[in-house]
This record gives structure tokens, sequence and C-alpha cells, in this order.
């Protein structure tokens, strides 16, 4: 499961009670955020987009159901990770749940364990299924009788974990991130590895390396949220398009339903009621 820190959310039945919290700024380099969502109970559907970065997440209530593009549900682990994805995701919560999330930077993720991020890309990974030793890091986030708590046990979890091995790396794929967002349809992957002084292929293998998923893909997801923001406004749906650096309506109509299953109009009408 995971929780998006851009807009775009499609909500049924019960709205939990959801609250984010900055990084710190010992884990800051690595941590976009932390996020807390708790639910007394009833029902809760969400449909969720993906957003360009993995999570890490700790269930100290009833662990949500998920199922991936419209594929069968399955229970969440206790503690797992959730890798990168690049369609919807269908949440489902039966009764009181509340959990606690990390959000990585883009870039940042496989510093966590030392693994590459696409291994973990479409997949919720329980934390014991990585690291047997990890077991014990779940079960003491759920004993924690309160936030301030729960949130100094991850925080020193991941300060006692993080590593990054390749400083030049690391700072070459943050910057190539930062390029990919600005929703441009000049700025693609061959220019931003040109820009960066690097081969087109070994940009690629360390974008997947760092990030998880290919620099193109990225790139989608950052056009895919831009046109979310801008379905607030009065812009008509083809100047959303250009301005979210598509190329023309049919791409952009092809990407939405793709990410999100549906069209842009329908999904701008949703939206909107």
């Amino acid at each position: 499961m995971t929780i998006n820190t851009s807009s775009g959310q499609v909500k049924e039945s019960v709205i939990p009670e959801l609250r984010v919290f900055p990084a710190g700024e010992k884990v800051s380099a690595f941590v976009k955020c932390f996020w807390q969502l708790e639910k007394p109970g009833g029902y809760l559907h969400e449909r969720l987009f993906p957003n360009g970065e993995t999570q890490l997440i700790f269930h100290y209530g009833n662990p949500f159901s998920e199922s991936y593009g419209g594929m069968q549900t399955g229970l969440q682990p206790h503690s797992l990770i959730c890798g990168q994805f690049t369609t919807y995701k269908d949440i489902f919560s039966y009764g009181q749940a509340g959990l606690l999330g990390v959000v990585f930077h883009p870039y940042a993720s496989n510093a966590l364990f030392g693994i590459p991020a696409h291994h973990f890309t479409h997949l919720t990974v329980g934390l014991t299924e990585v690291e047997k030793g990890l077991h014990d890091i779940g079960m003491r986030v759920a004993a924690a009788q309160t936030l301030p708590q729960r949130l100094m046990l991850i925080e020193d979890f991941i300060l006692r974990r993080m590593r990054v091995v390749n400083q030049r790396h690391f700072a070459m794929i943050r910057k190539s991130v930062e390029m990919l967002s600005q929703f441009s349809s000049e700025t693609g992957p061959g220019e931003v590895a040109r820009s960066l002084f690097v081969g087109e292929r070994q940009f690629e293998r360390l974008f997947k390396d760092y990030v998880g998923i290919t620099p193109g893909r990225f790139a989608g997801l950052s056009r895919f949220h831009k046109a979310l923001g801008l379905f607030q406004t009065s812009q008509s749906l083809t100047s959303i398009a250009l301005e979210s650096g598509y190329y023309d309506q049919a791409h952009f109509i092809r990407e939405f339903r793709n990410i999100s299953g549906d069209k842009p109009s329908d999904l701008r009408r949703r939206m909107s009621g």
C-alpha cells in the first residue's frame, strides 16, 4: 500500500485521518517525508496512483488488502517495502487500521538494503522476506504506544542502515530525477544522459538501480501528476496536456489510461464531483 503525496486520490466510503510529517534533518538526504494513517473502523476502498516513490510501511493495526492493476486481491505483510509501480493500485480495509509510512526520495531507497531498487518494482515485499532479522523492527513499531516513539524507532532504523556506496552515481541520479520532473517534452532521457556526460545505456541501468523504473517511465509519471494538479483549474484538457509535456491528445489519453485505468475526462469528472 502507498499513500500519494501529490493530488489525484480517488476515495470511497470511510475517509481515514492522514497526517504527513517532514523528515528529520538526519535522514532528509534519503527520506522525503513520513505519514501516519488511522481509521477507527468501517470499510475503505482507495485507488492510488504511482508517483515515482518507494515507501517503507509499518502496520500497527489490521493490514490492508491490495489489488494491483485490477488483479487478484492479496493481504499486505505487517511491515513491508512498497516498490515502484506504474499503474493504479486499489487498497481495501474492513476494520480498525493504523500505519506509518516512510516516503523515500525517488533516488534513495536502494541505500536502505543495498539492493537495486528495480528488484522491488511492482512488488509489495515483507521486510522478513528481505532479511529474516528485520522481524524485530516491525514488532517494535507495532508495540510502541505513541506516535513519537514509533517515529523515533523508524528514524533510528533508517539511520543505522542507510549507506551510499557511490556518491558520484547518487548525485547524478538525484540530478536526473530533478531534470525529468520538469514536465517538458524536450527533456527526455537521451537529453538528460548527454547533459550528465554519460551514455544512454549506462544511464538507464543506473537509473533503474537507484529509482526502480526506467527514466522514460519516471518522466511519464511526472507528466501524469502535473496534469492531475491542473485538473482543478479551468483549463481545457488539451491545454493541460500540452502544459504537462504530452506530445498530443492521443499521447495524453493513452498514458493516462495506462496509469490510472481511466480516460482523463472521466477521472477529472469524478475528482470534481
